[in-house]
């Protein structure tokens, strides 16, 4: 694949690679008593509350490349035929690599989202942490669209920007924040209308954001805020009300539900 940046997007193959790249170190086996990505983790748990169960569905992830334990998770604790969508070359190698050492099956495409034709149709589609790396948010949800059998599921999330905490992220790693684009509520819904989608719910889950990624490095002035991160999602694993009461000026992430 080239390095060649679409105009619609604010990060391209290579950046991608480079984010991946260092990850197959620390693939390991998952757990079934993993707090977030076990059998009855906080994930499994939003899967069943917004989809039910998946036995046996065609599930499709967007962007599913790289250390990738929600997709694993789907198939090795609720057995679904799950398929990963990809453009990075090293993000396919590490999500491959991953499910190889859980001996889990899957599905890997390399190709860029918007320029993929569908060859066959899934019951849900699924992205998290995509849909942001695109300036106009409809080309990603219309090829979501044409991937879905009819009455399938969408089901997608980002980092919540509009989180109070979300400003600490933009002054502390502008470079990443740089790489993430605001699609507003509104916009969102609207887009999905015009689309044929109908139903459409909205949410917000997940720990208080503070900081967008793990791999962020923070200088030694931001190290409290670094730390209160952490300690936020180990409070969780005691009292998880934050996953479990979602608030837009709090939470990490912000989804969307949608049926075709």
């Amino acid at each position: 694949m080239s390095g060649r940046q679409d105009q619609n997007k604010v990060t391209d193959e290579s950046y991608w690679d480079s984010v991946w790249s260092p990850a197959q170190s620390s693939l390991s086996t998952l757990s079934g008593s993993d707090f977030y990505y076990g059998k009855n983790g906080l994930f499994a748990r939003l899967i069943h509350e917004r989809l039910g169960s998946i036995k046996g569905s065609r599930i499709l992830e967007l962007g599913g490349g790289g250390e990738n334990k929600r997709l694993l998770s789907m198939k090795k604790w609720m057995d679904a035929d799950v398929t990963a969508l990809d453009f990075s070359d090293e993000g396919l190698k590490v999500v491959k690599e991953l499910f190889d050492i859980n001996q889990c099956s899957g599905h890997f495409l390399n190709a860029d989202i918007c320029n993929w034709i569908p060859d066959q149709q899934y019951d849900t589609v699924v992205h998290w942490g995509v849909l942001e790396h695109f300036i106009d948010p409809r080309p990603m949800l219309e090829k979501s669209f044409s991937a879905l059998k009819n009455n399938g599921r969408l089901l997608f999330s980002m980092p919540n920007m509009e989180a109070v905490g979300a400003q600490l992220w933009k002054n502390w790693c502008p470079e990443n924040w740089s790489k993430h684009v605001f699609h507003s509520k509104e916009l969102i819904e609207k887009t999905l209308h015009e689309i044929g989608f109908s139903t459409i719910g909205s949410f917000h889950y997940g720990v208080p954001f503070l900081k967008g990624a793990e791999w962020e490095i923070a200088a030694m002035g931001q190290r409290p805020i670094d730390l209160l991160q952490k300690v936020c999602s180990a409070s969780a694993r005691v009292v998880p009300i934050f996953h479990k009461y979602g608030n837009k000026h709090i939470s990490m992430e912000r989804g969307f539900i949608a049926v075709k």
